[in-house]
């Protein structure tokens, strides 16, 4: 599979209307993968290609496929030697006011005190994300963990974790997340990053 900026080349060099359809410095900056389409200019350049509409779908496919997929993939994988935790709802004193458990305030704590004891680079880029939760209890055999607590509520309460440490800038840089969780010899949280 090729990269968008390949597939705007052959584009350009199959049908050169389309590359006749924009300035000279924008299609360098597509070519040369310093930015990449709008939709809007995507649709355009799409629009000039002289195929009936069913070959125009196949391409319009195609060309969301490669944007769809980072460019670049780096792989960075850690574990975090803490027992996982979910989430909790916030809590509310008898003034209305929200807050958050203190075991759940703590537990944070302890999350954000080990990465940043590792020193750790923040992620900037948009990012996909696997968490693996791993639970320890002596009387459950290893393997697929199926009761509580959430798997929302645990990459919820990571994800904070993750921002309020500085790992993360935003956890709003994560377009995919996985989470799967298991009984383990030992608790931790495993994360796999791609970017």
């Amino acid at each position: 599979m090729f990269k968008t900026s390949q597939f705007i080349k052959r584009m350009g060099e199959q049908f050169p209307q389309t590359k006749k359809a924009t300035t000279k410095p924008l299609w360098e900056k597509w070519i040369s993968e310093r930015q990449a389409p709008t939709h809007k200019q995507m649709m355009k350049l799409l629009s000039l290609i002289p195929v009936d509409d069913v070959q125009r779908k196949i391409y319009l496919e195609h060309a969301f496929v490669l944007a769809k997929y980072p460019k670049k993939i780096a792989r960075f994988e850690k574990t975090f030697h803490i027992h996982p935790m979910a989430c909790p709802r916030p809590r509310f004193t008898r003034y209305g006011s929200p807050y958050m458990p203190k075991k759940y305030i703590e537990w944070k704590k302890n999350l954000v005190a080990i990465i940043e004891q590792e020193k750790m680079d923040m992620l900037v880029n948009p990012i996909q994300m696997e968490l693996e939760f791993h639970f320890y209890n002596e009387n459950k055999p290893w393997g697929t963990h199926t009761q509580k607590p959430d798997i929302d509520n645990l990459i919820k309460a990571c994800m904070d974790g993750f921002q309020d440490s500085g790992l993360l800038s935003d956890d709003c840089i994560v377009y995919d997340v996985r989470g799967s969780k298991f009984w383990s010899y030992e608790p931790k949280i495993v994360l796999v990053t791609k970017h």
